[in-house]
C-alpha cells in the first residue's frame, strides 16, 4: 500500500458571518468592556468544516492518499456525508454517533482584513465509538499523522497511540490552545515531533506551558511558525527558514486557510520536497483558500498548485 497520511481532527459545521470593517476599528470607537461586543453582520451562511477534513479536504485534491479519523454527530448525514462521498474522501473512520444530535459546531465572524472572531462546540468528537489510530488496519503504511485542533484529552489519546506506534507525528493545537494544561501541552510537546502553530497561538502555549522559545524549539525536530501575511517561518535544527506570505491576495473569506496551508505542507512532506519549497507550496494553497468563499469550495490540483508556486516563487531550491 502507498504511504498515506493520517488526519486526526474535528468534522463540523460552520456558521459563518462577516463584519463589514475592522474590529480594531470597532474597537477604537467605541471602546470593549468585559467583551461586549455587538457587531451588525452583513452575511450570514453555513458551510461544511471542522479542521481535521479541512486539511484531508486540501490533500485529497492534491492527489495524496488520505484517511481522516473523526466522529460525528447523527446532523453529519443530513448533508455532510454526502458532500465528502462525491468529492470521493474516505470517510470509513468518521464514526457517526447517533446518540450525539450534533457534529462540532463552530461560530465564525470575519472583518474585511481577514481578522476571525471564533467560537467552538466540540459536539461529537470525544464519542466512544471513535476508534484509536492503531485499530486502523495497514496502519504501518501511514507516513505522518496530523493532530488537528481538537480538546486536549483526545488529542493526548491519539498522540500516545502514535507515539507507541513511532509514526511521525504534528502537533497542530490552533486556537483551543488557550484552554490546556500546561501538564497537557509539555505531554503533547513530548510525544510530537513537529508543532505547527500560528504566531498568536505560540505565544499562548508557552504562556501556558511555562516554556520560552528556545526550549520548545530544543524539544521538537521541527517548529513551524505562521505570521499571516508576513508568511511563515521554519525553526529546524538552530535554523531559521523565512517565507513571504503571496502578495496582494484579494481575501474574499479567510475560514480556513491555516488548514489550507498545511495541506500544502503535507504535500510537500510527503513528496520529500525541500522545507523552503512545502512553506511555499502551503502559502500559495493559503492564499488559493482566502480568494474563495468558505473551506472546502476551492479546487486545485497537484499540476496548478506547483505551477502557481513556480510562478510566485521560483523554482524550487534547498
Amino acid at each position: 500500500m502507498s504511504p498515506w497520511v493520517l488526519v486526526c481532527g474535528s468534522i463540523a459545521l460552520d456558521y459563518i458571518g462577516h463584519y463589514q470593517g475592522s474590529f480594531s476599528s470597532y474597537q477604537s470607537r467605541y471602546g470593549v468592556e468585559a467583551l461586549n461586543i455587538s457587531l451588525q453582520l452583513t452575511d450570514f451562511r453555513t458551510s461544511y468544516g471542522g479542521c481535521g477534513i479541512n486539511i484531508a479536504y486540501g490533500l485529497h485534491q492534491l492527489g495524496v492518499p488520505v484517511l481522516p479519523l473523526s466522529a460525528a454527530g447523527a446532523n453529519f448525514m443530513d448533508h455532510y456525508h454526502q458532500h465528502l462521498t462525491e468529492l470521493g474522501v474516505d470517510t470509513r473512520y468518521i464514526a457517526v454517533d447517533a446518540s450525539r444530535p450534533q457534529c462540532a459546531t463552530a461560530l465564525v465572524i470575519s472583518d474585511d482584513h481577514g481578522n476571525q472572531i471564533t467560537g467552538f462546540h466540540a459536539g461529537a468528537s470525544d464519542s466512544p465509538l471513535r476508534k484509536l489510530p492503531s485499530a486502523i488496519p495497514g496502519i504501518e503504511d501511514c507516513k505522518v499523522a496530523i493532530l488537528a485542533p481538537e480538546n486536549a484529552p483526545i488529542m493526548l489519546r491519539q498522540a500516545r497511540d502514535l507515539k507507541a506506534m513511532g509514526i511521525q507525528t504534528i502537533f497542530d493545537p490552533g486556537q483551543g490552545i488557550a484552554a490546556f494544561q500546561g501538564e497537557e501541552i509539555r505531554e503533547l510537546l513530548s510525544l510530537c515531533q513537529s508543532l505547527i502553530i500560528n504566531v498568536h497561538e505560540y505565544e499562548i502555549l508557552q504562556h501556558n506551558a511555562r516554556l520560552g522559545t528556545a526550549e520548545i524549539e530544543q524539544m521538537m525536530g521541527q517548529v513551524i511558525v505562521t505570521h499571516g501575511v508576513g508568511g511563515v517561518d521554519v525553526l529546524q535544527g538552530g535554523e531559521v527558514i523565512h517565507v513571504n506570505a503571496v502578495p496582494d491576495v484579494e481575501v474574499v473569506d479567510a475560514t480556513g486557510c491555516g488548514d489550507a496551508f498545511r495541506a500544502g505542507w503535507l504535500y510537500g512532506q510527503m513528496h520529500h520536497l525541500p522545507i523552503r519549497r512545502g512553506a511555499e507550496l502551503g502559502c500559495v494553497m493559503a492564499a488559493i483558500n482566502l480568494r474563495h468563499r468558505d473551506t472546502q469550495t476551492y479546487r486545485v490540483t497537484e499540476a496548478s498548485l506547483l505551477a502557481e508556486c513556480d510562478a510566485l516563487y521560483g523554482p524550487a531550491t534547498r
